[in-house]
């Protein structure tokens, strides 16, 4: 069976992990994936049953697909006029398939932000088509009920909680791990945040002795390569600094991930691994996703919003909370995870749809 794929694809090693966790659960269909970009074939091509097609064939494969799928978790945001207008051009989009008789599934989404009336309105539209939403945090189940058609909603864990722990863990090489984030919202002072960065990563170094290390889990446009050479570049302990970026090595990035002692997690997906990994990790949220993560799991220790990593807080001090470890995060999920129930609800929709096709 052809599934047609919609995805957040920017060599984002969260969002590529929830592409090839989903290829690899079930090997027996083809997913179609769309972009133009030479990198994200590159990033897949081990994977036998995920094709990458040119954006323009969607039109032809829906006369042949069977499912539609969008996999991926902040693809429901309709805060801004541009983001509103492109869920306008999506609504219209899933309607052309849902006529060709194709299933329309989310999985693994939170929703928002989005923005007055219209932007609530527009969600729920979208998701009104849809004959299979699975989502990862409360507020959407919340935001889900107030809506009116909604077919059928699970609740689970983020997908990553699939990925299988190695048997043996690498050797702790490194003392901090930080998940350098470049925001591309006009608005962000990204540049502050480099520079308090550059002063934990000294401070940490300096009290210490370990090294720290720079992960990059975006490579392309959102580009946090650029933010990890900004806090490399103004930090002075640049002998106990690296750079760790994702560039389609999934297997490579995750073992220097693990070998971290604790991690500054910013990116969703590095607390989602640290938390996976056992890792002590102090949390600091740039959107709802991080914050809705925190509510869910009851969490009552440190963290931060990105916008206080600035010249008002003291770096030494952090460092020194960041080292006793007492106040971070790490009442881990161990086994207790959920997150196959978001294949599961699936796998119900296909093995519904083949007997259908059979009929």
């Amino acid at each position: 069976m052809d599934i047609m794929i919609f995805a957040y694809l920017d060599n984002n090693i969260g969002d590529d992990l929830m592409v090839k966790l989903l290829a690899e659960s079930f090997p027996q269909h083809r997913f179609l994936l769309y972009s133009r970009k030479s990198v994200i074939k590159s990033s897949f091509e081990s994977i036998d049953n995920i094709v990458i097609r040119q954006p323009e064939l969607w039109i032809e494969d829906m006369k042949t697909a069977s499912v539609f799928l969008s996999v991926g978790g902040s693809i429901f945001q309709a805060f801004s006029r541009p983001q509103k207008r492109y869920r306008f051009r999506r609504i219209r989009k899933l309607k052309k398939l849902k006529a060709h008789g194709l299933k329309i599934v989310t999985m693994g989404s939170n929703l928002g932000p989005y923005k007055g009336w219209l932007g609530a309105k527009l969600i729920e539209w979208e998701l009104r088509l849809n004959d299979l939403v699975t989502v990862r945090d409360q507020e959407a189940v919340d935001l889900l009920e107030a809506f009116r058609g909604i077919k059928q909603v699970v609740l689970a864990d983020d997908l990553v909680y699939n990925l299988e722990k190695s048997e043996r863990a690498p050797e702790k090489s490194c003392g901090l791990g930080i998940a350098a984030y470049r925001s591309i919202r006009p608005w962000e002072t990204n540049f502050d945040n480099y520079r308090f960065l550059a002063r934990l990563a000294d401070a940490y170094i300096h009290k210490t002795g370990k090294s720290v290390r720079l992960f990059a889990f975006d490579s392309e446009d959102e580009n946090d390569l650029w933010a990890a050479h900004q806090i490399y570049q103004l930090a002075e302990e640049k002998e106990g600094l690296s750079i760790v970026p994702y560039l389609g090595d999934q297997e490579g990035f995750l073992s220097s991930f693990q070998s971290c002692e604790r991690m500054l997690a910013i990116r969703f997906h590095s607390a989602i691994l640290a938390d996976l990994y056992q890792i002590p990790f102090l949390p600091v949220a740039y959107s709802n996703k991080m914050q809705n993560l925190l509510t869910d799991r009851g969490y009552q220790g440190l963290s931060y919003l990105l916008e206080e990593l600035n010249s008002e807080l003291n770096a030494d001090m952090l460092a020194e909370e960041i080292i006793q470890g007492d106040r971070l995060f790490n009442d881990f999920i161990g086994d207790r995870h959920n997150a196959h129930m978001h294949f599961e609800a699936f796998a119900k929709l296909l093995e519904s749809l083949e007997a259908q096709q059979k009929v």
